[in-house]
């Protein structure tokens, strides 16, 4: 009798373990997510997927740490806060949300004013959102990242018609980690990219277009800049002070000045391709001809002597300034 009864409850067992498992798994993915969608106008708003908030910033509000929001198709006039306790928040597109009234993913308008996001926690992600007319100053940007703030990823997104694209700047050197990676920067009428005293961060796979200057960087070291394509910037990218950077396999193409440095060494700028840039392809001043960048491999858009590359410069000594040149051994004779 009693091997009946183990064996009954066995069976039980067996039957509602795969029930057991299934909720396990479920609800903390569900409960994981807040959704937004400007669509509901008349509430209930709890962020569940059937009452999804209508404001982003109310879904950061009610979130916690690494918590996902998914944005629905929409227009959403906001400026958006997260706050330093929500630490691996996600902000993301919500592409198959039901019953979508509006088309082409979740845009943020600023009406001209103020900063679309400003990211004051670690490792927050940003992605597949449109972030449109934002700032008439100062540090005013698409997205502004607080100094202290390591480990953001802004990815996919289009930032456009705004002050800045991206600000991100620290009071003092640290080593920060961002990643800047596959957005389209546009229309932008200071800095696409700024990024002040930030070390080891990357910018990649970007297109960055119609700005003043494209990527600035100031007294950042150890940061990768490559695979990104610069057009029509009045400065491609300007890199003022900075060690042991690289730069590599980007395109500077219809620019008024492609790439230019200023006191930087160590540096490697390699693989690029330089393209009809309209008063200059690179230029250079320096402060110090030793530890100096390494040029290589890079083409430049026309026949070149095969063994070096001649890139006119400035080397300044004692407040004067003399002509000097570097060289890029071994150019491209077909583009990267």
């Amino acid at each position: 009798m009693r091997r009946i009864i183990s064996l009954v409850v066995v069976m039980l067992l067996s039957c509602l373990s795969p029930l057991i498992i299934q909720t396990s798994i479920s609800e903390p993915l569900e409960r994981n997510t807040i959704y937004v969608n400007d669509d509901n106008i008349a509430g209930p708003w709890d962020g569940t997927i059937d009452n999804p908030y209508r404001f982003i910033q109310d879904a950061i509000d009610n979130a916690t740490a690494s918590l996902i929001i998914s944005v629905a198709n929409g227009t959403y006039y906001e400026h958006l806060m997260i706050p330093s306790n929500l630490n691996d928040l996600t902000i993301n597109y919500w592409s198959d949300a039901a019953d979508e009234i509006d088309q082409g993913g979740p845009m943020l308008i600023g009406n001209g004013t103020g900063t679309g996001i400003s990211i004051f926690a670690d490792s927050v992600k940003i992605t597949q959102l449109k972030i449109t007319n934002y700032g008439q100053e100062g540090r005013d940007a698409g997205i502004y990242v607080e100094i202290d703030v390591e480990g953001v990823e802004i990815s996919g997104n289009v930032i456009a018609e705004s002050y800045h694209g991206i600000w991100i700047k620290r009071d003092v050197p640290n080593e920060t980690f961002h990643i800047i990676e596959a957005n389209t920067i546009e229309n932008v009428s200071q800095r696409g990219i700024s990024i002040v005293l930030c070390d080891r961060n990357t910018i990649r796979g970007n297109t960055i277009r119609n700005c003043t200057w494209g990527v600035y960087l100031h007294d950042c070291y150890k940061n990768t800049v490559s695979s990104n394509v610069f057009l029509n910037n009045t400065e491609g990218l300007v890199i003022d002070i900075g060690i042991e950077n690289s730069v590599e396999e980007n395109t500077f193409d219809g620019n008024n000045y492609g790439f230019g440095t200023v006191g930087t060494r160590s540096s490697t700028i390699r693989h690029n391709n330089f393209l009809d840039n309209k008063k200059g392809d690179a230029y250079f001043i320096t402060f110090n001809v030793w530890n100096a960048d390494v040029w290589s491999g890079n083409y430049w858009g026309r026949l070149v002597f095969p063994l070096m590359k001649p890139i006119g410069g400035s080397f300044i000594i004692a407040k004067i300034d003399l002509p000097w040149v570097k060289f890029d051994f071994f150019p491209a004779l077909s583009p990267n």
